[in-house]
């Protein structure tokens, strides 16, 4: 019996190692499919955080490139505006009373011709005087272009700026050819000249 029961014994340990063998195979297993499996999404965590990190990249190379065009833009634009600046100054300093005299009888002229009345009244400034030669001048032009007889008066109110501005009888309607107006008629042309050789 002892036999017996040594024998029994005996199987039943060996019985319980290969059990306990078996479960920490099992164990060993499974922790290495969980280790796996944590690895996998890890994996795929990382590769989608540095998708997004790519592409908060790319948005802010993006934003970088489209805030240094912008930049750009507004230096030219600051340039054209400077260089705009410095031309209107220097033509306004050159468009003094004596110079803008010679032209006095074409702007009655063109205005006159803009109103398309046959009374008008002109109007200039203290500093450049329109005179009665000028309105003959107008007149012949008017006469010249369209075949129209034209009668001008002088306006006994002065006007601020250089140039002139001809009015109807009755004030109801205007033409302003006084020299700041007719710059800002050509202000679009300026800085176009300007743009193209800046």
């Amino acid at each position: 019996m002892d036999t017996t029961d040594n024998r029994l014994l005996s199987g039943i340990l060996e019985q319980a190692e290969l059990s306990a063998k078996k479960t920490q195979e099992d164990a060993q297993d499974q922790v290495a499919n969980i280790l796996a499996q944590a690895q996998k999404r890890a994996d795929k965590e990382v590769a989608a955080e540095q998708r997004t990190v790519e592409q908060k990249l790319q948005q802010i190379q993006l934003r970088l490139q489209a805030n240094m065009g912008t930049a750009k833009r507004k230096a030219s634009l600051r340039k054209v505006d400077e260089s705009y600046q410095q031309v209107m100054s220097r033509v306004l300093s050159a468009l003094d009373a004596k110079t803008v005299s010679a032209y006095l009888s074409q702007w009655i002229a063109e205005a006159a011709i803009g109103l398309d009345l046959v009374e008008v009244k002109v109007a200039s400034s203290h500093q450049c005087p329109v005179t009665e030669e000028h309105l003959a001048k107008a007149t012949a032009l008017v006469r010249k272009a369209t075949g129209s007889e034209i009668t001008l008066h002088l306006d006994p109110k002065p006007i601020r700026g250089l140039g002139v501005i001809v009015s109807s009888m009755d004030d109801t309607i205007s033409f302003n050819n006084q020299v700041e107006i007719r710059l800002r008629r050509f202000d679009r042309d300026i800085r176009s000249l300007i743009q193209e050789h800046a």
